[in-house]
């Protein structure tokens, strides 16, 4: 049998797409999986049981359940390597061990908490480790002759909160892994049984530059949980938040890797063109973060009325400005020979992590969540992407949808009229729901629980580990100097990694 067919066997649950699979199940689910392709979203704990979530289709999830036995369970990790940061997050949380996982090590946990594993329900002792961090170096960075080079918070620089632990040889990478936890916020421990608004202002929260993405995808799991879909002017409208957070966040990489390649032109002219599109902005959105603007049943604007003509002067704006941006970018000397070399990722990776958005699009991908959104049907035609798979076709992957991003808006703005979407009620019943928008890095996906008028508990599915697993990949034979660039271009985010 095949794992989905392995996992429909299982007991019914009263969520359509989960079900419960007992210990010798959940086993032939692994072995299938090794030579299945069954699409791996992610793993969680609750601290009763240990979920594993794939996608039949970008439509169509499929849930695996599985009571933990003595706090175990059998890991995913040999035969899905991205689900090794998600057990490790679990048995730092929850103590509930992947039996037989390939990596065992602390992801978040580094012996400093006052108590360990806390969300489990009796939990450990205090950790014993006071003073700096500790890092557990891998058996491969042993064997590459050990750690003799590092990057991140306690190097003095403005590193994101990700330690960078290398081997060196001369001034290139021979082997590298990271270490996280830096910017661990407790956000499953916030989450479980806690009030809508306060979940919802929370999962804006998740990932700096993705806060519209994560809400409207948290927004989504509660109205499917409820039973409920806000009608399409809302949709429309979370439709014009989402483009517009991916043109910003898109121009402040594009930024950086122009600062980071010495073209400082490039780099002022791109924080100038965001900077014309905050100023236009804010006053009608109400933010220049995009914070706190989609909540379940709708949307919440200072200006809602004016969005549409927002979207039109936006576009008119991006007529104006984005030509020679994008003429600039190509022709601006010596930049595209500092980009063009840094940062390789074949498509295999990609693959074999999971990983999609920019990343894998400007590797030959065709992938982009945006084509299976019936709101996005008349809006997405973009179909071209790259095929180097470097910090350059990156970079050239996200100058390309700013300006398609761009057009989208001006689409969009004749379109919105002055309901400004409507709230729709919401009984907040018990149940379970899946929510996923097409965040400026990839696919971001929500499962919300609610129970008792409550949220009572929510994972997370962010491009962030899989991004995380390409970065380290990929820096091996890179120059150390090149190393923020790879870091910037395939957008590694620790706060999101670290949850």
């Amino acid at each position: 049998m095949d794992a989905v067919s392995l996992i429909r066997a299982g007991q019914e649950t009263d969520t359509p797409w989960r079900f419960r699979l007992d210990e010798l199940g959940w086993r032939d689910m692994v072995a299938a999986l090794e030579k299945d392709t069954l699409p791996f979203v992610g793993l969680w704990c609750d601290g009763t049981d240990v979920h594993a979530l794939f996608m039949l289709s970008p439509a169509q999830p499929l849930a695996a359940t599985l009571a933990l036995e003595d706090g175990r369970y059998p890991a995913l990790s040999s035969v899905r390597p991205v689900s090794s940061l998600y057990e490790r997050r679990a048995y730092d949380l929850y103590g509930a061990e992947g039996m037989w996982a390939v990596d065992v090590r602390p992801l978040v946990d580094h012996d400093v908490w006052s108590a360990t594993a806390p969300l489990a329900a009796t939990p450990g002792p205090a950790g014993g480790h006071k003073g700096q961090i500790s890092f557990q170096p891998s058996d491969a960075l042993l064997a590459a002759g050990g750690v003799n080079a590092g990057a991140g918070p306690a190097t003095g620089g403005m590193e994101t909160p990700l330690h960078v632990a290398m081997a060196v040889a001369g001034e290139t990478i021979t082997q590298a892994e990271t270490v996280s936890g830096y910017a661990h916020r407790g956000l499953a421990a916030r989450w479980r049984n806690s009030r809508l608004e306060d979940a919802c202002r929370l999962s804006g929260r998740v990932a700096a530059g993705c806060s519209v993405a994560h809400q409207a995808a948290f927004c989504q799991a509660v109205e499917a949980a409820c039973g409920s879909a806000v009608g399409p002017e809302t949709s429309l409208i979370r439709v014009v938040l989402l483009e517009l957070e991916r043109i910003l966040l898109h121009l402040h990489t594009l930024a950086g890797l122009a600062r980071g390649a010495g073209a400082l032109v490039v780099a002022s002219r791109c924080a100038w063109f965001r900077e014309q599109l905050l100023a236009e902005s804010a006053p009608v959105i109400g933010s220049r973060l995009l914070m706190d603007h989609c909540v379940p049943g709708g949307t919440s604007l200072r200006e809602a009325t004016g969005l549409g003509d927002l979207c039109i002067s936006l576009a008119k704006l991006g007529e104006e400005i984005y030509p020679g941006l994008a003429t600039l970018w190509r022709t601006y000397p010596a930049l595209s020979v500092r980009l063009s070399g840094v940062g390789k990722v074949d498509a295999t990776l990609l693959d074999r992590v999971g990983l999609d958005g920019p990343v894998a699009r400007a590797s030959g991908k065709d992938c982009d969540g945006r084509r299976t959104q019936r709101v996005y049907q008349t809006l997405w035609r973009l179909t071209a992407g790259r095929h180097g798979g470097t910090a350059e076709d990156r970079a050239l992957v996200l100058l390309d949808e700013i300006g398609e991003s761009l057009r989208m808006l001006g689409e969009a703005g004749p379109r919105l009229g002055l309901t400004a979407g409507g709230r729709v009620d919401l009984t907040l019943e018990d149940g379970e729901g899946l929510g996923m928008t097409e965040g400026p890095w990839g696919n971001v996906l929500y499962w919300v629980r609610l129970h008792a008028g409550r949220v009572a508990q929510v994972f997370v599915h962010d491009p962030a580990p899989a991004a995380l697993m390409v970065f380290e990949e990929t820096l091996a034979g890179q120059d150390v100097a090149d190393l923020a660039l790879v870091r910037q271009s395939l957008g590694v985010n620790a706060a999101a990694l670290d949850g």
